[in-house]
């Protein structure tokens, strides 16, 4: 797939963002559709009605789960070190994604062709 885009495209990054926007579109709707199955369920399990009765059959909960997340406040302690605080979220992110970038998916999908990818990972 990646030499039929490329003998079209040329080489430049058009054909990576053409490669990866389908895998990341399915992973999406995949977590957008589970998540509101189990939400669904939890609801019936625990006798909840936001999951039941907000919008049709429920649709509309989980905008409002993300208006209820917007508005939310950091509340940071106050011995706490405030840029630590704020970044460790970030660095730890980063550290794990870090590590998918040496594990060869297929031909196409290698996020970094090194050497020692065993090693990096470790």
């Amino acid at each position: 797939m990646q030499e039929l885009l490329k003998s079209f495209l040329g080489d430049n990054a058009l054909v990576y963002i053409i490669m990866g926007v389908p895998p990341l579109i399915f992973i999406l709707l995949y977590a957008l559709v589970t998540l509101y199955m189990e939400m669904k369920v939890s609801a019936h399990i625990q006798d909840r009605v936001a999951y039941m009765r907000t919008g049709w059959h429920g649709v509309l909960q989980p905008f409002a789960d993300i208006l209820k997340l917007i508005q939310k406040e950091d509340i940071i302690p106050a011995q706490a070190d405030k840029l630590l605080f704020t970044l460790a979220p970030y660095l730890v992110f980063t550290g794990t994604y870090a590590g998918f970038a040496a594990i060869p998916f297929s031909e196409g999908y290698i996020g970094s062709n090194i050497n020692l990818g065993v090693f990096y990972i470790v």
